[in-house]
């Protein structure tokens, strides 16, 4: 199941699986500030667990969560955060202003990002093992910021197809602010077969925080993310 993302009174709703561990949504629980997926079939949810949303922007495909009016320089399609952002201008969540100040702190960053600043270290910690084998730990920069019901992940990663880094954005919900199909928080008890939970945005701060993430993620998730939010503006 993809995620579904419309507007209805009150709010945009996001309906996010939480059987997926493999894809981009998964369900994770916070142990020490560090998120460890769970097995959501057979673990009972705890108050403690969050859905994890590696959310885009854009895509080249279309489909329901795309927005076809909004393009991108490279040819590509508003998508997920972009239908986040039609949907909020629409229902009045985020105003003239909101997007204003949403470009200005892109513009404010943008020699200032995570991804050309940073870098993963290895360290060594100790002394040979056995066979020659000696530890060494990965020093891998994360950002957070905090909200009452999600927070946001900003993760550096190696390039999987490149040379280089990359920095990965994660909107993550505390599990026990969402409802099932039933309008309660699955806790207490492993998922059920294909379930997903529902979220509904009501204010403009978990968008302009995502946004701003993206913004000061990378360059180029900078300027993208400054032409969906004019095109947005503009279009929507």
């Amino acid at each position: 199941m993809h995620v579904k993302i419309y507007g209805e009174s009150g709010g945009i709703v996001l309906e996010l699986p939480l059987t997926k561990p493999t894809g981009k949504v998964r369900v994770k629980r916070r142990t020490k500030n560090f998120g460890v997926p769970v097995a959501t079939r057979r673990e009972a949810l705890l108050e403690k667990d969050y859905v994890e949303w590696q959310i885009s922007y854009a895509t080249e495909e279309a489909s329901e969560t795309a927005v076809e009016s909004v393009r991108l320089s490279d040819g590509r399609i508003g998508f997920e955060l972009a239908k986040i952002l039609c949907e909020a201008k629409r229902l009045g969540i985020l105003r003239e202003r909101d997007f204003k100040e949403m470009k200005e702190f892109a513009k404010s960053v943008r020699d200032k990002t995570i991804e050309e600043k940073e870098e993963i270290v290895r360290i060594r910690v100790g002394e040979e093992v056995a066979g020659g084998f000696v530890r060494f730990e990965e020093k891998v920069p994360v950002f957070v910021k905090e909200a009452d019901k999600y927070f946001i992940e900003i993760v550096l990663r190696h390039k999987q197809k490149a040379v280089g880094f990359q920095s990965m954005v994660y909107l993550c919900i505390w599990l026990k602010n969402m409802e099932n199909s039933e309008g309660n928080p699955p806790i207490g008890r492993p998922a059920r077969r294909n379930e997903h939970v529902k979220f509904k945005i009501t204010d403009g701060n978990i968008i302009k925080d995502v946004v701003k993430a993206f913004a000061i993620a990378s360059r180029k998730h900078n300027q993208d993310i400054s032409e969906i939010v004019e095109q947005v503006l503009e279009k929507c």
